[in-house]
C-alpha cells in the first residue's frame, strides 16, 4: 500500500500502519534477537519511504513521532537504529562542512551509511561535566583520545558525533561535538550485548590518537549556540526513546486484548473478568498519557523553547510505563507470556532496556524536581 493514495493525516497513518505490518513486522519477528544485516538497510529505508515513513527533518515533530511509534510497534530496534542515524545526520547537516554534508547526509538518511552519537563514558554516564575524552589541537587537526561506552549503533557506524572535552590553542577547554568519519579517522568498537533491543546494537568506542580535521569540530569554543544545539538534540533523542516505549507498549496491549477475547476459562473469555479489564484500562490509559507527554515535549522543542523538563517527564514516564504495561501483558497471558512462542517476553525485555538509555529514570526525576523546586541535587 502506497502513501501516495492517502489524502488525509488519518489515511496516511492507516496506510503507513498497514504497510509496516505487511513488510516490516516480519523482519522485527525474524531479527528480534539478531543484528539486522546491514546490506538490507538501504532497501528497508526505500520500503519505509514508499509507505510514507519520513526519513528527514522536513516533517513536523509530532507527525514524525506518530510514524516512529508505528515503526516501534512492529520493529523497535529498527526505529532506534534509524533514529540515531538521523540524529547524526542532523548534527552534520546543521554544523558540518559543505563537503561533509554533501557526502554524509544523503548516505545516512538513505541507509547506505550508519551514524551514532557518542556521549556516555565508562566512568561517567549522565555527568557530562566530568567527561574524559579529549580532543587536542595539532596543526590543522584535532587528536582524540578516550573511550565511550553503551553507544547505540557504534559497532556498525560509519560516522560518529563524539562529545569531547576540546582544548583550544589558548589552553581553555569546553565540551563540544566532533564529527568523526570512520574511514578517514579510524576508531575501534566492541559490541556490548544487553537484555533487550538486541538488533539495536550498543558498543564501546575506543579513540587512540584519532585525527580529525579541525572543521569537524562543531561550533566555536564556549559558544552558547553550540551548547543549545547539544541540549536540543539530547531532548529530542530522549523523546524518541519515549516514543519507542509507546510503540512497544501498544504492541503488548494489542496482543493482550486479542488474547483476552479468544482465551476462555470457566466457560467464557477471560476479557470478561473484571481484573483483566482493570489491567486493560490501566495499560490503555498509561499509553495515551505517555503519548500526550511526548507530543507536548516535541512541540516545545520544535518551537525552540527550553524543554528539559518536558523531555525528562516524557522519557521517564513513558519508559517506566512500558515496563508496567509489558509486565501486565505477561500476566494476562499467564504461562504463555513467559514463552518465546509469544512476543510478550521480548516486549518486556525491550522495554526494560529503555529505562536506562538516554539517561536513567532517576536522573530525569532530578531534572524535573529541579525545575519545580529551583534546587538542584547535582553538585
Amino acid at each position: 500500500m502506497s502513501i501516495e493514495l492517502a489524502t488525509t493525516p488519518t489515511e496516511w497513518l492507516t496506510a503507513l500502519r498497514a504497510g509496516l505490518e505487511e513488510d516490516i513486522k516480519p523482519l522485527g519477528d525474524r531479527y528480534t534477537d539478531d543484528q539486522l544485516p546491514l546490506d538490507r538497510l538501504p532497501d528497508i529505508v526505500k520500503t519505509l519511504r514508499r509507505h510514507g515513513y519520513p526519513m528527514d527533518d522536513t516533517t513536523d515533530e509530532v507527525t514524525a513521532a506518530l510514524a516512529s511509534e508505528e515503526l516501534a510497534r512492529v520493529f523497535p530496534s529498527l526505529e532506534g537504529c534509524l533514529m540515531i542515524s538521523q540524529a547524526c545526520a542532523q548534527y552534520i547537516a546543521e554544523a558540518g562542512s559543505p563537503e561533509l554534508r554533501e557526502r554524509a547526509v544523503p548516505a545516512l538518511l538513505g541507509g547506505d551509511k550508519v551514524g551514532c552519537v557518542a556521549s556516555t563514558e565508562p566512568n561517567h554516564g549522565s555527568n557530562n561535566a566530568a567527561m574524559e575524552t579529549r580532543a587536542v589541537p595539532d596543526g590543522d587537526e584535532f587528536v582524540i583520545n578516550g573511550r565511550k561506552r553503551w553507544i547505540s549503533n557504534a559497532d556498525i557506524s560509519d560516522y560518529a558525533v563524539v562529545l569531547c572535552r576540546v582544548g583550544a590553542d589558548d589552553g581553555k577547554q569546553t565540551i563540544r561535538p566532533v564529527i568523526v568519519e570512520r574511514e578517514r579517522s579510524p576508531y575501534r568498537t566492541r559490541d556490548l550485548p544487553k537484555v533487550g533491543l538486541k538488533a539495536f546494537v550498543t558498543s564501546e568506542m575506543i579513540f587512540e590518537d584519532c585525527r580529525v580535521p579541525r572543521e569537524n569540530c562543531i561550533g566555536p569554543a564556549g559558544s552558547l549556540k553550540n551548547l543549545q544545539l547539544i541540549f536540543k538534540k539530547l531532548q529530542w533523542s530522549r523523546c524518541r526513546m519515549a516514543i519507542i516505549s509507546v510503540g512497544i507498549a501498544r504492541a503488548a496491549l494489542e496482543e493482550s486484548a486479542s488474547y483476552a477475547r479468544r482465551r476462555r476459562q470457566f466457560g467464557r473469555p477471560i476479557g470478561e473478568f473484571q481484573l483483566i479489564q482493570d489491567k486493560i484500562y490501566n495499560m490503555a490509559t498509561e499509553i495515551d498519557a505517555s503519548r500526550l507527554l511526548i507530543h507536548r515535549a516535541l512541540t516545545s522543542i520544535q518551537e525552540d523553547r527550553r524543554s528539559d523538563r518536558e523531555a525528562s517527564m516524557a522519557k521517564a514516564y513513558a519508559t517506566e510505563m512500558a515496563v508496567r504495561v509489558t509486565s501486565d501483558a505477561i500476566q494476562i497471558h499467564g504461562a504463555n507470556g513467559l514463552s518465546p512462542d509469544f512476543p510478550l517476553e521480548r516486549h518486556f525485555r525491550d522495554a526494560r532496556a529503555l529505562t536506562i538509555a538516554e539517561g536513567t529514570t532517576e536522573i530525569h526525576k532530578l531534572v524535573v524536581a529541579r525545575s519545580v523546586l529551583g534546587l538542584s541535587a547535582f553538585r
